[in-house]
């Protein structure tokens, strides 16, 4: 089977475990995919993650993610400057995004003033 949008699929996986309160989730692996799954140790919503030939697995902190949305689509991208990137609600959580540095969170974009594609919000 092959599958256009990893990220979706990323967000929609990591959404049901946490839904379940489950804390080992499986999910495809890319690039984007590891970078993502590096950032978001470093923040500590997840725990760790293991990447394996086809897979990741990820060992999430319940008590810190809470839940992920999808913003950027494939049929529809959202691109920002660091300008005019979207707060998050409460001011708890974090926009990700990706650069032409790199994964960014939503601080570090307007901290280095450079901005990206805007993938998904954690919560």
């Amino acid at each position: 089977m092959s599958m256009n949008d990893l990220i979706s699929d990323f967000v929609a996986r990591v959404n049901n475990t946490i839904m379940v309160e489950k804390t080992e989730v499986k999910v495809l692996k890319n690039k984007l995919v590891i970078d993502l799954c590096k950032k978001l140790t470093r923040l500590g919503y997840f725990e760790s993650f293991e990447p394996s030939e086809r897979e990741v697995t990820i060992n999430l902190n319940l008590k810190k993610v809470h839940k992920l949305k999808r913003i950027s689509k494939p049929g529809q991208r959202v691109y920002t400057s660091y300008e005019t990137l979207p707060r998050i609600v409460g001011g708890v959580g974090f926009n990700l995004l990706t650069t032409s540095t790199g994964v960014k969170t939503n601080f570090e974009a307007q901290k280095e003033k450079i901005g990206g594609e805007l993938l998904f919000q954690v919560f």
